[in-house]
């Protein structure tokens, strides 16, 4: 990023002269600055919103009993007393058991229209048909099939048909002609742990009526997936795609659930286990690139990251897709490359260590000779048949690229609140308020509404933090968070202390598009908030002001170094953050400071102002965001951006270029403070 300064007089062609005069942002009225800071229409101050933080509206929340409304500092109702109707944090396992409850009555009223009209169910939203497979995978089918015409595999002939066995194991999963290994090697981990597949296996015995339900965590939303028993096969009458061994049909369950949700089985091919492990535990995952590109890798930092997650018991996924190594070094070996894997165990033996991997496809046959130790057959016999080798830690970091820790626990909370990005600078933000009330270890996800799985997302999203003080109506005093990634997820992990936060999710790439919402993309997406304690919160509708608030007092901590020209001070977020934020201060208690940014250089990057060249105008003690600027998501392609800023101080005043409405709480509104003694 290139910036230039000067203190040069700021460009005047094409703005409107307001000589001595101020705006007044409580009700948008021009006032001479010889009476700053009192509005002379309003008569309210200027200098009553303490470092531009004050909370405006308190968030409450309505007691059902008394519809007394309470602060959200508080538990129980202050007039009855009686507990709280506020949105609480959901136990992982009580979510589970009312999706199971109502999946229970969805199957039932199937299963009696089906027996009262003697007809099997077919799934009409999914039908047994191209449009179900998608172009490309119709010359993989000949036919479809209801599960009792479909044929056993030579070795399972003496198997009849069964949704699970009563010890599934990972080892039953075999890959088809379908290239959706990611969605296996994480199935295939779920496998590993027989309570987490019956989660997923909401109909767990066969029945005549053909209707199962399976539980998808799809775009952060559980979802109960209703498909019926016809399933693509070959011409000699087996199915085509992925099966289980032993006439297990949970793989191919959970596999035509999934291809309901995303419109075909086409759209299953090509993916990450996380977005696998995503799906079927609802849990983010930790990535660990093991090829990074400007850093060098810690082996003993990743060692230790596999021992903990092992340990904690947690599901971990790896993948072959090194681009420092040719396909025939992978084949030499006989460990298939672009591919994913399960990682079982990570072990150390007379100082050596060693990890376990599966390969879904069961087709790897790597072996080494100087690891065959009857201490690690002891620990778990491989098989080479089934996929499952040892390999050396120092030969795993050598063949694989990446490493994917599921952070799903059983015994954590879930938030889940669907909401949209905003369309303009002025369109109110979803703020979600919550409360810790212990310190507790928190995950929080942003997972953006994804219509087409295959293609990539090309925004940037973000969200912020504060902590909320009700007594001094201050935010981020104590906690400042500002998150930024490019593309559909974005995933924060750490720990809060006790007390309320507000989190604002923004992105400005869904701003300049058609007037029309179907031409727009879509906005939609979730807030996922996973913490080992119970929370309550509540989403609420700020104006665009509030989340400039909290942008402002962000960027003033995530700035690396504020430059100071005499009374003027500009903020700007490190490069670390992947959205760029700079914000304004005018010191001077008597003069408008004036701000001129051009950008004469830009590449793959969005404009909260739509404009390259922006002319400001701050009154005495007042903070501006002038603008936010996001990178888009463009594979293989880098961003850039070089401009020019002139500042100086005036005692006139110049309307905004382009408009900032003011009136109308616009995001890039002056903010006042009330400067230090």
């Amino acid at each position: 990023m290139g910036v230039t300064v000067s203190n040069a007089r700021p460009h005047e062609v094409g703005f409107t002269r307001i000589k001595n005069q101020w705006f007044c942002s409580k009700c948008s009225s021009l006032n001479s600055i010889a009476n700053y800071p009192t509005c002379q229409v309003c008569h309210q101050s200027e200098t009553t919103n303490d470092f531009s933080s004050k909370i405006r509206l308190k968030p409450s929340w309505l007691c059902k009993f008394c519809k007394h409304k309470n602060g959200m500092d508080r538990h129980l109702c202050k007039n009855c007393g009686k507990a709280s109707m506020r949105p609480m944090s959901v136990s992982i396992h009580y979510r589970q058991q009312q999706d199971e409850s109502n999946a229970a009555k969805t199957f039932q009223k199937i299963v009696a229209y089906c027996q009262q009209n003697n007809v099997r169910f077919t799934d009409e939203e999914f039908s047994p048909s191209n449009r179900s497979l998608g172009p490309e995978m119709v010359q993989s089918v000949a036919k479809w099939l209801r599960i009792s015409d479909i044929s056993q595999s030579r070795t399972d002939t003496n198997y009849s048909w069964r949704v699970c066995s009563s010890n599934p194991q990972s080892v039953d999963i075999e890959q088809g002609q379908l290239g959706d290994c990611w969605l296996l090697a994480a199935l295939s981990l779920i496998t590993e742990r027989p309570e987490m597949l019956r989660r997923v296996l909401l109909t767990q015995t066969i029945n005549s009526q053909g209707t199962y339900l399976v539980r998808i965590c799809h775009n952060g939303l559980w979802k109960n997936v209703l498909v019926d028993d016809y399933f693509p096969c070959t011409a000699r009458n087996r199915l085509a795609f992925s099966r289980a061994r032993k006439g297990q049909l949970f793989v191919p369950l959970i596999e035509k659930a999934c291809a309901k949700v995303f419109g075909s089985y086409e759209s299953l091919r090509r993916g990450s286990t996380a977005e696998g492990l995503q799906l079927l535990t609802g849990a983010p995952c930790h990535q660990v690139d093991l090829n990074p590109y400007k850093k060098k890798l810690d082996p003993s930092l990743v060692w230790d990251q596999l021992l903990s997650a092992c340990q904690s018991k947690l599901l971990i996924g790896v993948s072959t897709c090194r681009n420092d190594l040719n396909i025939e070094e992978y084949q030499r070996i006989g460990i298939e490359p672009n591919h994913a894997f399960s990682l079982l165990l990570a072990t150390k033996v007379s100082n050596y260590r060693y990890v376990l991997i599966r390969d879904p496809h069961g087709n790897t046959k790597y072996s080494d000779n100087s690891i065959v130790n009857s201490q690690l057959q002891a620990i778990y016999e491989t098989n080479h048949t089934l996929g499952i080798f040892w390999i050396s830690f120092e030969k795993f970091l050598h063949y694989f690229d990446s490493l994917t820790i599921s952070t799903y626990r059983p015994d954590y909370f879930d938030i889940r609140e669907p909401a949209k990005f905003t369309r303009s600078s002025t369109e109110p933000v979803s703020a979600y308020y919550f409360q810790v009330t212990q310190t507790s270890k928190i995950d929080i996800s942003l997972i953006h509404h994804r219509e087409d799985r295959q293609q990539s997302a090309d925004h940037t999203q973000s969200f912020v933090l504060c902590d909320v003080e009700y007594e001094s109506k201050r935010l981020g005093r104590n906690k400042i968070l500002l998150e930024s990634q490019r593309g559909g997820f974005l995933h924060w992990s750490g720990t809060l202390k006790p007390s309320v936060y507000v989190l604002i999710p923004f992105s400005i790439s869904f701003w300049r598009h058609a007037s029309d919402d179907n031409q727009r993309p879509n906005r939609n997406f979730t807030l996922v908030i996973h913490s080992n304690t119970e929370l309550s919160g509540h989403l609420v509708k700020e104006p665009a002001t509030f989340l400039a608030d909290c942008l402002i007092r962000a960027t003033m901590k995530y700035c690396g170094q504020p430059e100071k020209k005499g009374n003027a001070v500009f903020y700007e977020t490190s490069q670390s953050i992947n959205t760029t934020l700079i914000v304004a201060e005018n010191l001077s208690t008597d003069e408008n400071l004036n701000v001129v940014i051009d950008i004469n250089q830009a590449k793959n990057l969005r404009h909260s102002r739509s404009w390259f060249l922006t002319n400001d105008y701050l009154p005495p003690s007042h903070r501006q965001l002038l603008c936010i600027m996001e990178w888009t998501n463009k594979q293989g392609e880098t961003s850039q951006i070089k401009y020019t800023r002139t500042q100086g101080f005036t005692s006139e005043c110049y309307m905004s270029k382009p408009f900032v409405d003011i009136q109308n709480n616009d995001l890039h509104s002056p903010r006042s403070f009330i400067l230090s003694k």
